[in-house]
């Protein structure tokens, strides 16, 4: 603690470090004084068990259970109630009763001596849990097996199987900086995948209280859930991976559809500090012709941080700045956080005090704490009217060119001297104490900024935290990372136990955030999140610039690992899309496509962009050759068109990026228009894929073997050519017309 109080006498002036003191010992008194001590009562023993209408209700001495079900695999377990999550019924079913099992659609259930066990069609045991234990905590747990999958829980930086660890459910600011094994960390999900002999099923918690979860570490045969607050309901999902993850998103929100100029290079760094700064920055990408879709300014850009406002010396010309912008295909996007400077005069505030708008103390006072902007009020955004307000304000910031909006701070983060930086968990919102709703504080806040843009157009809103089913509102990065080889891999880890929590639009903050890479170590980064559907460049104020031109003779390739990502951008956006109807999220760890394979669930360096492809990014020092891991089937090297299956060590440059195209696949690439590249295999392949043609998108299907090809609608907008890889020469059939293509590379002009 006493580090903690010496570190912010040198940073901060004598006002702010004395504003950390006192709210720290102010949330310390509250909490004290007004947070209950809760134990709960004893489940006692199993009085009773009844079909009522669409539930199965079971009583105990303590509490009572009604279990419910879907046709296809949902069975939710409520237990208690409590604060209302923003979570979504799907329809139930009646069960059917025989002796002690329960038929809930293609599930059945079998209530135990000490818990319940679900069996699939065949007779499978898909899931077996335990009667929770109600105590200080509500535990819930169920039973695992030595060598299973464990994986999810929201934003983790551990490895892809979390098996054997301990886990916090409390989004955290990391203060600047973390690595591997860093817990917990800005996004908390109580969504776990569980796989055993290739059969998976989904737990989800319809809990955003405090919790911790124990997967298999004090008892190898046990993930534990312990929450410090009601309720105890859960959502547990079965089938296959594409199945569970579509009903999940039943649940928790479908991925939004975002706008296409998000998935281009974005430039950032902490602060480019005046507009003459930002000109010259795009100015540099223009001239060299490197593709770039947006900059970002930092907190710098305001007026000594009040939100909704620009500093007149440094962006006064703020309109002007974003025009000149506009006109060379380049948007702007500015840091919002929750935190409102407690000044009496200042519009927001004012109007915030005025109208109840607030975070309180359990006594109705205001609760302020020191942020950025000193000493600040929070508005309560699990309130609707105060969401309305707040979002109300973005008008004024489209008004004056800004396309896109990035949450910061909003787990919410708090400066403090010691303790948790965040509010005091007896803090008041509209939907209970703070303890129990801490984890939807940013959830609620990119839910406000959403519900009101998307009246508008498709909204670009970029948070750091946040909770399950974010993704119908926000994207996720993945926060202050530190600069090092190890972090570069983890951050694929971390992208990925999000995407197993139902959370698809991520990235990261390329080369890390506190730090200097090396331009190895950046140009690694840079392909190893070529597939990440949030593609930035962002990093502290100490940092070296990382501007493309900043690497000297490494700068060329810098460019081409961006032109590289440019060239796929039709590709990943239409992958979101498709997302966005299923619920299936974008990257998937390896063993998604072969999941009876062991071998697929120790990959843990590769990730796959959909079902079609594969990148095996280069993540050691140094590097001269590449182990790549394939699943089942045969890939085409993207580089060279080879054919290549099963495991193999291949060569690597500084320039190599291994990427491999599963047989079957279409692949959109931009390349002064759109070229749909085709790589056929033995059989007629059929694919779906989706083009931007400005606010809306063109639904696209194609059927494929290595001569013909029929394409739905015959005439797409946007796509200039179609490219046949492993193609000899030869005819080929398009919607029946014979095309003479001549050998090798075929070109069609649609």
């Amino acid at each position: 603690m006493l580090d903690d109080i010496k570190g912010f006498m040198n940073t901060f002036s004598e006002t702010m470090f004395m504003d950390v003191i006192n709210y720290s010992l102010t949330r310390d008194k509250y909490d004290s004084m007004f947070l209950p001590r809760s134990k709960y009562s004893d489940l006692g023993k199993l009085n009773e068990v009844r079909i009522q209408d669409n539930a199965i209700l079971v009583r105990f001495d303590g509490y009572d259970l009604r279990i419910q079900g879907t046709a296809d695999g949902i069975i939710k377990f409520t237990w208690t109630d409590g604060p209302v999550m923003p979570v979504a019924d799907p329809e139930f079913v009646k069960p059917a009763q025989d002796g002690q099992m329960y038929r809930i659609g293609n599930n059945t259930l079998s209530l135990e001596s000490d818990g319940f066990s679900i069996m699939d069609g065949s007779g499978i045991t898909m899931h077996r849990e335990f009667f929770p234990v109600f105590a200080e905590t509500i535990t819930h747990s169920f039973e695992i097996h030595p060598g299973d999958m464990v994986a999810g829980l929201g934003e983790r930086a551990a490895p892809l199987n979390i098996s054997g660890h301990v886990f916090r459910l409390w989004n955290h600011d990391a203060n600047g900086s973390y690595g591997p094994d860093s817990d917990p960390l800005y996004l908390n999900a109580p969504v776990i995948l569980h796989g055993h002999a290739g059969k998976f099923t989904l737990l989800f918690y319809a809990n955003a209280g405090d919790a911790t979860v124990d997967a298999g570490y004090s008892n190898e045969r046990r993930v534990s859930f312990s929450f410090r607050s009601k309720p105890l309901a859960y959502y547990i999902i079965t089938g296959s991976l594409d199945s569970i993850y579509e009903k999940l998103s039943r649940i928790t929100g479908k991925p939004y559809r975002p706008p296409y100029w998000a998935f281009e290079f974005q430039q950032s760094r902490y602060s480019y500090m005046n507009s003459r700064e930002v000109r010259d920055l795009v100015d540099g990408f223009v001239s060299r012709g490197i593709p770039l879709g947006a900059v970002y300014l930092d907190i710098d850009y305001m007026d000594r941080f009040k939100m909704f406002t620009f500093d007149n010396q440094r962006f006064g010309d703020i309109g002007q700045l974003t025009e000149y912008m506009r006109e060379r295909g380049v948007k702007l996007i500015t840091i919002m956080e929750p935190s409102v400077k407690m000044e009496p005069g200042f519009e927001l505030y004012d109007e915030g005090l005025r109208n109840g708008h607030f975070v309180r103390y359990p006594d109705g006072n205001v609760m302020y704490a020191p942020v950025w902007p000193e000493m600040a009020a929070f508005p309560d955004f699990t309130d609707a009217n105060t969401r309305e307000w707040y979002a109300s304000k973005y008008d004024f910031m489209r008004s004056m060119g800004i396309s896109g909006f990035w949450h910061d701070m909003n787990e919410p983060a708090i400066f403090v001297a010691w303790g948790d930086n965040t509010m005091p968990r007896s803090a008041v919102h509209s939907i209970g104490r703070h303890e129990e709703v801490h984890n939807l504080y940013g959830y609620y806040m990119d839910k406000a900024a959403y519900d009101h843009l998307s009246r508008i157009e498709r909204p670009f809103i970029l948070s750091r935290s946040g909770w399950a089913g974010i993704s119908q509102y926000a994207w996720i990065w993945t926060g202050d990372t530190e600069t090092s080889w190890k972090e570069l891999k983890q951050n694929i880890l971390t992208i990925l136990h999000m995407s197993l929590s139902g959370i698809t639009l991520t990235g990261c903050d390329i080369g890390g955030f506190t730090g200097s890479p090396t331009p190895e170590l950046f140009i690694r980064w840079l392909q190893a999140s070529l597939f990440f559907p949030l593609y930035r460049v962002h990093s502290d104020k100490k940092s070296k610039r990382r501007e493309p031109w900043a690497f000297g003779d490494h700068e060329k390739e810098v460019i081409d690992v961006i032109r590289l990502r440019h060239s796929f951008v039709p590709h990943i956006y239409s992958e979101a899309v498709s997302s966005s109807e299923s619920g299936v999220p974008i990257l998937r760890p390896l063993f998604w496509v072969e999941p009876d394979n062991p071998v697929m669930m120790t990959v843990d360096d590769e990730y796959m962009i959909g079902d079609s492809m594969i990148i095996a990014p280069v993540v050691e020092e140094h590097a001269v050759a590449r182990k790549i891991t394939l699943p089942k089937g045969r890939w085409y090297n993207i580089n060279d068109d080879r054919i290549v299956e099963g495991s193999f060590t291949m060569d690597v440059d500084l320039g190599t990026v291994p990427i491999f195209v599963r047989e079957g696949s279409a692949i959109l690439r931009e390349n002064n228009g759109i070229e749909l590249h085709l790589y056929p295999g033995s059989q007629m392949s059929r694919r779906v894929f989706y083009i931007n043609n400005g606010n809306d998108d063109a639904r696209v299907e194609i059927e494929f073997d290595g001569g013909n090809i029929a394409i739905s609608p015959p005439k797409v907008p946007g796509i200039k050519s179609i490219i046949m890889h492993g193609f000899s020469g030869g005819d080929l059939l398009l919607n029946g017309e014979t095309i003479k293509t001549g050998d090798g590379v075929i070109n069609l002009m649609l």
